[in-house]
């Protein structure tokens, strides 16, 4: 991606998959080098010979640095541990720093020979969050709380910051337990994996309506901020046979953008006319400030068994993200990524924090100065790792630590005379209060979140790595889903097996 290409111009070639099994809606994890990436999950083609999917593995990808690559299965840490895991057909996924994680999730009979039992077309939920650490190659699966795990969230937005918390973030949202009854954006599911703790948050603005599979990226924004963009998405599950004019304008509507900017918990949509929705698709950034969203499907032409061309030539659409406005050119010496002028000025207006915070373990996340984040405006989902500016921050931390503590005694040894002040100092103690349940039984109310299940994304939201054309959502290139209707990796109209493909330019 270091040349400047329009999308009409880009030459894509194909790497052959030695072994490397041809799945609808895998999830990818990018390494934080961006020289290899991680595929796991996913299932058959519907068109496929077979119906029982290939043993559980786990396979990665390295390019050579000359546009092409190699795959070739990667041995799990603890065999043990992974071995009892199953590979989900469609699951949420998102990676923070070098650790992949998979939201719940769902199996079919095509994605593992564990699921034999699985009638063809079904989906049996899989419980948990599983983790895999890239460097030390260890997977685990925690269980999560009841009212989180009755989300049934194999669909629905995922996203990681590395810009609050200890560890970075996992959000959450449109996810319900009634799959036949998503709602709106407005609630946020928050997962601190630094102590495995859930959270919630209500968020406002413009809400984007229910929809299934859409895509997602995020970036850091100016002044400690962090934009995660949100694109198309469909709402199918339900519907029998062909749709109503109601709901093809409903599904037009859904060729949307909006962006939800923290800590604010402020969602923003894209001023543009709505036209060509997409779902199934898959989105990364790409060079400064650009996404770059691949493929998809129609969802006003779903049940028509046919596809529609790609609005964007070559199934590839560029939007820039500063001034939210959709491209056919990618460009490769674009500035550097600026939070968008409209949420500027909302932050400008009304400060960096919700009106509400709905708990204090949640603004602590947000507003704790030992937070990962930093003002860094690259547009990527993770900072870079410099150990020469930890070490010297920690020096002159410890310094300044040594100083405070010196001026400390100083003044306690003058005010210890006065017993007066000493009594008062005492009295003056604040109690320390616990808002953290860790065990979901020892909770004095319900969580409050209603999250939705109806988006099944199946490539997950991509970095700025090599994937396997994209990463996130879309499909006619990469596609997924959560009931019957047929998707295809890298055409949806192709019936032979797909091939990785790789974007380039001359």
């Amino acid at each position: 991606m270091s040349n400047s290409w329009t999308n009409d111009s880009v030459t894509i070639s194909s790497i052959p998959k030695n072994g490397a099994p041809n799945f609808n809606g895998p999830v990818l994890w990018p390494s934080t080098d961006n020289q290899t990436f991680f595929a796991f999950g996913g299932e058959l083609s519907n068109w496929a010979r077979t119906i029982t999917g290939p043993d559980v593995s786990c396979w990665q990808f390295t390019i050579d640095g000359n546009g092409g690559g190699s795959w070739a299965i990667f041995q799990p840490g603890v065999q043990s541990t992974f071995r009892d895991l199953n590979r989900p057909a469609v699951a949420n996924g998102a990676i923070l720093d070098n650790t992949g994680f998979i939201f719940r999730g769902a199996a079919s009979s095509r994605s593992a020979p564990q699921n034999r039992q699985v009638r063809d077309g079904d989906y049996t939920p899989i419980p948990g969050i599983v983790s895999f650490n890239i460097t030390s190659s260890l997977w685990q699966n925690d269980t999560v709380p009841q009212q989180i795990e009755d989300l049934n969230a194999p669909q629905g937005m995922l996203a990681a910051t590395d810009a609050f918390g200890t560890d970075g973030l996992l959000m959450l949202s449109g996810l319900a337990s009634d799959v036949y009854n998503p709602p709106p954006f407005n609630n946020i599911t928050i997962y601190d994996p630094s102590d495995k703790t859930w959270h919630a948050q209500t968020a406002t603005g413009q809400i984007p309506a229910a929809r299934s599979e859409p895509c997602t990226v995020g970036v850091k924004g100016d002044n400690g901020t962090y934009e995660i963009f949100m694109y198309g998405g469909g709402n199918i599950d339900g519907l029998d046979g062909n749709i109503t004019l109601t709901q093809y304008q409903e599904f037009l509507t859904l060729d949307e953008v909006y962006v939800l900017s923290l800590p604010a918990f402020r969602w923003f949509k894209a001023d543009y006319p709505a036209q060509y929705p997409r779902f199934r698709h898959s989105c990364n950034v790409v060079g400064n400030r650009q996404m770059l969203s691949i493929g998809g499907q129609d969802p006003t032409n779903i049940y028509n068994n046919t596809f529609t061309a790609d609005p964007f030539l070559q199934g590839l659409g560029i939007f820039d993200l500063t001034t939210m406005q959709w491209s056919d050119q990618y460009n490769a010496e674009a500035e550097p990524y600026e939070t968008p002028a409209v949420v500027k000025a909302w932050y400008a207006a009304n400060g960096m924090s919700p009106a509400t915070w709905n708990s204090p373990a949640v603004q602590r996340l947000f507003e704790d100065t030992t937070s990962t984040g930093d003002t860094d405006t690259s547009a990527s989902q993770r900072s870079g790792s410099n150990h020469t500016g930890a070490i010297a921050g920690g020096v002159a931390g410890a310094i300044a630590t040594l100083l405070l503590l010196a001026g400390f005694l100083v003044w306690w040894l003058r005010r210890r005379k006065s017993t007066a002040t000493d009594n008062a100092l005492k009295s003056s103690a604040v109690p320390q209060h616990s808002y953290e349940y860790h065990d979901q039984s020892t909770r004095p109310e319900k969580y409050p979140i209603e999250m939705h299940e109806d988006n099944r994304p199946w490539e997950m939201d991509g970095t700025d790595a090599a994937t396997e054309l994209g990463g996130a959502h879309r499909t006619e290139l990469s596609a997924g889903t959560g009931s019957p209707p047929a998707r295809a990796e890298i055409d949806s109209r192709q019936r032979s097996p797909p091939q990785t493909g790789v974007i380039g330019s001359d």
